[in-house]
């Protein structure tokens, strides 16, 4: 995908808000501010290809070619205010789920820049200055898409909102980007000049969101929830051009610490954004594939990491007799699992297992989501040691709450670990059976996770994979153990 930024143009007069055209493959989109201002265009193509338009100059020959051609998308179409009672779960998804549309023009704008700098063998700078791609202590990478949508949720969307608690994935830093006195300055990195008029607009309109229809309420259970943020789920393939792989993950908790709510977006999907909201207590569960049918084998698939796997899943994909499908992003393969799970009731659906590696923000969204479609994402230790798989009851799930240590961790059952250890230093010995909390992140899922479909969620469903994961253990233990 190569988007490309335009400058605004007094000669450009359209009457609604959203446009696109299609030609020659490619798509352009142009969106208006609140003033009815273009603040922005871009284009992708609009079929999955490996076509990428040469320069900036072909870029803007074929967005003038398009501009007879242009319109109205059903962007805004869509958005007639936000569905569910008011102080309801389904409220709060849906004005989350809006804001993340609002936040999309900025994150495909932020990309295109990752883009053109990956083209030029520079993935950090903007030609007008600013940068948009550093690497965290942890070597982790971190782009101004990761601090501005954070930032957007915390301090503009809910900040009118007295949650029992906010977690974000950002926050495990140093903290520096919730400190910010400039939106111009995020974690380190200056925002190029170019990009800056958008932020601008889309921390207004978000504003303007808040303002009305997240007022505060004394009587709602608002209070009760902790939300779990991660910007971008997947900023490896957000900023390496695998960006339809990646989401805006937003889970809520309840006082319990279980996931009742979620929202999983997906910016970049083609050819138009995907998400998936729910929240089983109020029946509400909804989806925006995109009409996209998803793509299975008749006996399902286990989704891992684009990289290398660990020995255990390469058994349990042998155990299983299915086909490894690589994709990045936990909110994503959880997508890829849901519309597998939705689109085909009889072959069963794609298996999310992964015994490294991912945090409480990775996973509190995607675990409300597939509950409220029937499905469920559970601790791979249990899962495994449980005899009785009949009752829900003897499933064990992450515990979301903001919390100074990690709340699920139990002494010599899991590994130490680059991803889960608090503090990497020479006297930390990595790869022992961690027996010290203080060594461990607080948000860090220490025991793997089983994520799957409706179709799986069943007796006989769970007692076929368990019974395959134990085979393949014998063979080559979890990673994390």
């Amino acid at each position: 995908m190569l988007l490309c930024l335009l400058r605004p143009s007094a000669a450009l007069n359209f009457s609604s808000r959203s446009y696109a055209a299609t030609t020659l493959g490619y798509s352009a989109f142009y969106h208006r501010n609140k003033n009815n201002n273009l603040i922005h265009a871009w284009i992708e193509p609009s079929l999955k290809s490996t076509t990428r338009i040469a320069s900036a100059k072909t870029t803007t020959t074929l967005l003038n070619s398009m501009m007879d051609n242009l319109t109205p998308t059903n962007a805004d179409e869509e958005w007639r205010g936000p569905t569910g009672e008011s102080g309801s779960l389904e409220r709060l998804c849906s004005i989350s789920l809006r804001a993340c549309q609002i936040m999309n023009p900025l994150i495909s704008q932020i990309y295109q820049q990752l883009l053109v700098s990956l083209d030029e063998g520079n993935a950090s700078s903007s030609e007008k200055g600013g940068s948009v791609k550093k690497l965290k202590q942890d070597k982790s990478a971190f782009t101004i898409a990761d601090g501005l949508v954070q930032r957007f949720l915390i301090e503009v969307l809910y900040s009118k909102i007295s949650f029992l608690g906010i977690v974000g994935e950002e926050e495990d830093g140093n903290g520096e980007g919730l400190s910010d006195e400039s939106w111009f300055h995020v974690e380190g990195l200056t925002i190029p000049e170019e990009l800056r008029p958008l932020v601008v607009s889309t921390k207004d309109e978000i504003e303007a969101l808040a303002l009305e229809y997240l007022a505060p309420e004394p009587n709602n259970d608002y209070q009760q929830l902790t939300v779990f943020i991660d910007p971008i789920d997947g900023t490896r393939e957000f900023s390496t051009g695998k960006g339809e792989q990646c989401s805006v993950c937003i889970g809520f908790a309840n006082k319990h610490g279980k996931a009742i709510g979620g929202v999983v977006y997906r910016p970049l999907s083609l050819p138009k954004p995907t998400w998936v909201a729910g929240a089983k207590s109020e029946g509400y569960a909804v989806y925006n594939f995109g009409g996209k049918k998803p793509s299975s084998t008749n006996n399902g698939g286990l989704l891992t990491t684009n990289g290398s796997i660990s020995p255990f899943l390469g058994s349990l994909i042998e155990e299983l007799q299915v086909e490894r499908v690589k994709s990045g992003g936990a909110g994503n393969k959880m997508m890829l699992l849901l519309e597998s799970s939705i689109s085909d009731a009889t072959n069963g659906s794609m298996l999310y297992i992964q015994d490294r590696g991912v945090s409480r923000w990775d996973t509190c969204a995607a675990e409300a989501c597939l509950d409220s479609f029937g499905g469920a994402l559970l601790k791979m230790t249990p899962f495994l040691e449980t005899e009785s798989c009949k009752d829900e009851q003897n499933d064990e799930y992450y515990t979301y709450l903001a919390s100074q240590s990690n709340l699920d961790f139990i002494p010599g059952t899991s590994l130490l670990t680059k991803q889960n250890c608090r503090k990497l230093s020479e006297e930390v010995k990595l790869s022992k059976l961690i027996s010290d909390i203080d060594l461990v992140k607080p948000y860090s899922n220490l025991c793997g996770l089983v994520a799957i479909g409706k179709q799986w969620n069943t007796t006989k469903g769970k007692i076929q994979l368990k019974e395959a994961m134990q085979r393949a253990a014998k063979k080559n233990p979890p990673s994390f153990s």
